[in-house]
């Protein structure tokens, strides 16, 4: 299934799972997702999850017609469908959707010693 990452300066603050039946954010306590932020509207965005015929989903994003907009990938969107590593800010509120049925992996890389003394770096 898919999660959406809290992101506070590029560290993960918290994590959420999309559910089949999909979830809300805002600013409002009955939210899914409660951002007490007042640049979030009471009601912000939506993220509705559309089973297809082979088992497989598709996750869209929804602006609900929200003050400040629905961001996605630094683009503002009414209604779109997400996609693996997708940007999403509401408000000053950053969040990366990941996809976990199409999340791969990169290989860890090795740190390499520079032969300038206490460097490293990894080699591509």
């Amino acid at each position: 299934m898919a999660v959406l990452v809290q992101l506070v300066d590029g560290n993960v603050l918290n994590k959420f799972e999309v559910p089949s039946n999909g979830l809300t954010i805002g600013r409002s306590i009955k939210n899914d997702i409660f951002l007490d932020d007042p640049s979030v509207s009471t009601k912000h965005a939506k993220i509705e999850v559309k089973e297809l015929k082979d088992g497989a989903y598709i996750c869209f994003i929804h602006d609900l017609e929200s003050t400040n907009k629905t961001y996605v990938n630094n683009n503002p969107v009414d209604t779109l469908p997400l996609n693996d590593q997708d940007l999403i800010n509401i408000g000053t509120q950053s969040f990366k959707f990941i996809d976990e049925e199409n999340e791969k992996l990169a290989q860890t890389k090795a740190f390499k010693k520079s032969w300038i003394p206490g460097m490293y770096y990894l080699e591509d």
